[in-house]
């Protein structure tokens, strides 16, 4: 009971100097982000857009202050809050900074313009110009864009359909671990489409997303095991 005490008293009195010290660091840190530190002012923008509570507005103004120094991350982080941190959206907007970022190779923000290409939302649907992207974010190792690309590929929505280009793409995807990658490249396996023919590939494939929960895979392994 003695420790317990000693501990909560020991506790009692750190708490205001870790609270100071979180302080100290923040005052720190806005300081470098007004003195212009893209970096710091994307670090700033954070605290506000992950804070509690949330202001999304402060967030949206540091992040807008990198942006326009070219940077980035701050571009990046922008077009989010158009696309998703505000209420209602504006998808426009988040189109106009994700494409300054994703021009300057920033994968995460090419994937997000493929999107909206892809749904048509804040730019014109244009399946050509969602692949492009994709394809741009898949090459660096974006496994959400290489598993669309394989669907793009596979229906010869926006490039032309080349089911050897699906299980490129697919499996790329697949060995970054997404489930329904790893169904998909079982599918291809089964069927013999873009690879040649291979129950034994296929099933193995389809453990891999079953063994995940993803029910289309469990269902074509146990249609295959009951073969």
């Amino acid at each position: 009971m003695k420790r317990l005490v000693l501990l909560f008293a020991v506790i009692v009195a750190v708490m205001p100097l870790v609270s100071a010290r979180a302080q100290d660091d923040h005052a720190a840190l806005k300081a470098k982000a007004a003195s212009g530190d893209a970096a710091a002012q994307v670090k700033l923008g954070m605290t506000y857009a992950l804070g509690v509570p949330r202001d999304s507005r402060e967030a949206m103004k540091w992040f807008k202050m990198a942006a326009e120094q070219g940077y980035a991350d701050g571009q990046y982080k922008l077009g989010g809050m158009y696309d998703a941190g505000i209420r209602p959206p504006d998808p426009a907007e988040a189109a106009k900074w994700y494409t300054l970022a994703a021009k300057q190779g920033y994968k995460d923000a090419q994937y997000r313009l493929a999107v909206l290409y892809d749904q048509g939302r804040g730019v014109s649907r244009d399946y050509a110009e969602a692949a492009k992207w994709y394809e741009k974010a898949a090459e660096q190792g974006r496994p959400e864009a290489q598993y669309r690309l394989g669907e793009m590929y596979e229906k010869g929505q926006g490039p032309q359909q080349s089911y050897t280009d699906a299980m490129k793409w697919y499996l790329m995807a697949a060995q970054q671990g997404r489930p329904e990658a790893q169904y998909k490249v079982g599918y291809l396996y089964e069927r013999g489409l873009g690879v040649q023919k291979s129950k034994t590939a296929a099933i193995a494939w389809y453990q891999k997303s079953s063994q995940q929960g993803f029910p289309d895979a469990q269902d074509a392994l146990k249609a295959l095991e009951e073969e």
